[in-house]
């Protein structure tokens, strides 16, 4: 018989809510992985930073609510559970895997892409292009290893690192806009600079969301979480908002400290960020900042890892994964065979994508499809929103039905903006070709054959998700008699 026994009430507070803020990697996107959003914002940065911090804030205001009934190593899959059902939650479980396992890639790909960039600039060494592959590798095997080896161990180490890094960043930042008044200017807050106006700021927008993706991290924690209902529902709202001001501060700060009207060579500076304070600071600070987001973004892996594997150890218990997924450490308690595919596909991916794209355009096209997972999956929770109230209250509440729509259009704005501008694809045969190889392009096509693949696996396990839905039924039926 397969053990799927994970380490109950071996965290807190802190733990779980610092994990939100670590998986985001905050010193790697502040001093880096902006370059991505920077690319179509501009000198609009912190404006787009803004919008995504209250999108952000508003779905983060959501998922708490949804916590405080809801928990378990499922995360969002069983929210969608509780809300919509198994098919559903079958569907928004694989897109949150997808888009987790992209966010890895992502962050791997940032870690090949901008660390030799680093440390090219701060100790004039550089590394070549064959060395990409073993710097992936050593950075996903780095995640999977502290992942495994316990929830207590990985979650203190993550808490720590965050901490640390969005101290020392804060710090200096503040020092260079109160020794350089003459930087500091609000049209970085308007559309003044932006690459194509709305939609220059809708896909940076798309791209920075990315950075917020993991805020939900401590979701999937639930079973190893005490008093997870309440805790898990602060550290969500907790952790939106230490990253929200985080990212407002530091796309300001590195917009007008590289110059707004110069933005259009940040995103090929690669790590603009330790330029930036290396120049105002000088060579200490930034070794400093080149340690920190290494380190930054090795926590991001260890953290993106927890999540998804536990995520996909709840589907295999399920029956809708393999079952050998849900299986976890006789000693240490965590799903490492999960866990094992997780970092494994991270891998095929990072590899794929940057012998095809080049480590930018790779690293651009990871981003695309995790933000569109992301928005997805997040649709879908938001839509639950009302149906979890009616389950557990017994009644849907105005104000969830409120909050869901708003939020849904909120993000079908992004999603319409974003390909506005872009080439029309349905146009032309050239068009068709310009879009399906650009890296936005080519994340938005995975993310389409994943989800086609995903209804046909849902119509393979339909006889397993309506046994699921019957066993819900009667829970249901049994607790209403109960009252």
């Amino acid at each position: 018989m397969i053990q799927s026994k994970l380490h109950s009430d071996a965290i807190g507070f802190r733990n779980s809510m610092l994990q939100g803020v670590a998986s985001a990697a905050p010193a790697g996107a502040a001093v880096a992985t902006f370059t991505g959003a920077a690319l179509y914002a501009r000198g609009a940065l912190p404006l787009t930073a803004i919008l995504a911090f209250l999108v952000v804030l508003l779905n983060g205001y959501i998922i708490s609510k949804i916590s405080l009934k809801v928990s378990g190593s499922g995360g969002y899959y069983e929210y969608v559970k509780a809300g919509h059902g198994p098919s559903v939650a079958l569907y928004a479980g694989y897109a949150y895997i997808f888009y987790q396992i992209m966010a890895i890639a992502f962050v791997s790909l940032s870690i090949a892409v901008f660390v030799p960039a680093a440390l090219s600039y701060v100790f004039n060494v550089n590394i070549s292009s064959l060395y990409v592959i073993p710097i992936l590798a050593v950075s996903l095997a780095y995640g999977f290893i502290v992942s495994v080896r316990g929830i207590r161990i990985s979650t203190s180490y993550t808490m720590i690192m965050a901490l640390i890094e969005i101290g020392v960043i804060v710090v200096m930042g503040v020092y260079i806009l109160i020794s350089h008044p003459s930087l500091n200017t609000v049209s970085v807050f308007t559309l003044k600079y932006s690459y194509k106006g709305i939609t220059g700021v809708a896909l940076g927008v798309l791209l920075m969301y990315t950075a917020f993706a993991g805020f939900g991290a401590s979701t999937p924690l639930g079973e190893e979480t005490r008093g997870a209902k309440e805790v898990i529902s602060k550290s969500v709202l907790y952790s939106v908002i230490i990253l929200g001001v985080f990212f407002v501060f530091t796309a300001y700060f590195f917009t007008v400290a590289y110059g707004p009207s110069n933005m259009a060579g940040y995103a090929g500076a690669l790590v603009p960020g330790i330029s930036i304070l290396g120049g105002y600071l000088g060579v200490g600070a930034a070794i400093i900042i080149t340690v920190l987001f290494i380190n930054s973004l090795l926590t991001g892996l260890v953290v993106l890892t927890n999540a998804t594997s536990r995520v996909l150890m709840a589907m295999g218990r399920d029956g809708l994964a393999p079952r050998v997924l849900s299986k976890t450490h006789s000693r240490r308690m965590t799903p490492y065979v999960a866990a094992a595919i997780v970092a494994g596909t991270a891998f095929a991916i990072s590899v794929i994508g940057n012998e095809i794209l080049g480590g930018f355009n790779a690293f651009v096209m990871a981003a695309i499809g995790a933000t569109l997972g992301t928005l997805f999956v997040h649709i879908i929770i938001n839509s639950a929103f009302p149906s979890i109230n009616k389950k557990f209250i017994g009644r849907y509440g105005t104000g969830s039905i409120v909050l869901s729509i708003v939020s849904i259009g909120i993000f079908v704005f992004i999603l319409s903006s974003t390909y506005i501008g872009l080439p029309n694809p349905f146009l032309s045969v050239t068009n068709a070709a310009i879009f399906l190889s650009s890296p936005v392009g080519i994340g938005s096509i995975e993310f389409v054959v994943w989800s086609a693949i995903t209804f046909v696996f849902m119509y393979v396990k339909r006889s397993r998700l309506k046994e699921m839905k019957g066993a819900d039924m009667l829970e249901v039926s049994m607790e209403s008699a109960g009252k």
